[in-house]
């Protein structure tokens, strides 16, 4: 998959993180408080934009391998663009469209 770096997958996913109070001056992690829940809609606190183009500051230190974002693929051949960026975008501009395990689904309360 070609990564857009538009950084919704960090602002939009729940997920387990890196604790950024865990992570040693060496790159590596303090075991015992090494990660944290990040809620969807909240920006990681890892994530920085430089420019249009979202970097993640702990991509290339040790404490980053074996995280749940290190561990996330994509479906798709590796020369496919992310498709993530005009999902996350079309819940946005589609508030009655959720997210559940199988993909969109109606609200039950929308019209």
């Amino acid at each position: 998959m070609i990564c857009l770096r538009c950084g919704r997958c960090c602002i939009d996913l729940d997920v387990a993180i890196v604790n950024p109070e865990s992570i040693q001056p060496d790159g590596t992690i303090n075991p015992r408080t090494s990660m944290i829940f990040k809620s969807k809609g909240r920006p990681c606190p890892h994530l920085d934009f430089r420019g249009n183009e979202a970097l993640c500051k702990i991509h290339e230190l040790p404490c980053y391998e074996g995280t749940p974002c290190r561990q996330f693929d994509q479906m798709g051949a590796p020369d496919d663009l992310c498709i993530m960026n005009s999902y996350f975008r079309s819940v946005q501009d589609n508030p009655h469209l959720m997210w559940n395990s199988k993909g969109f689904k109606r609200d039950p309360k929308a019209n």
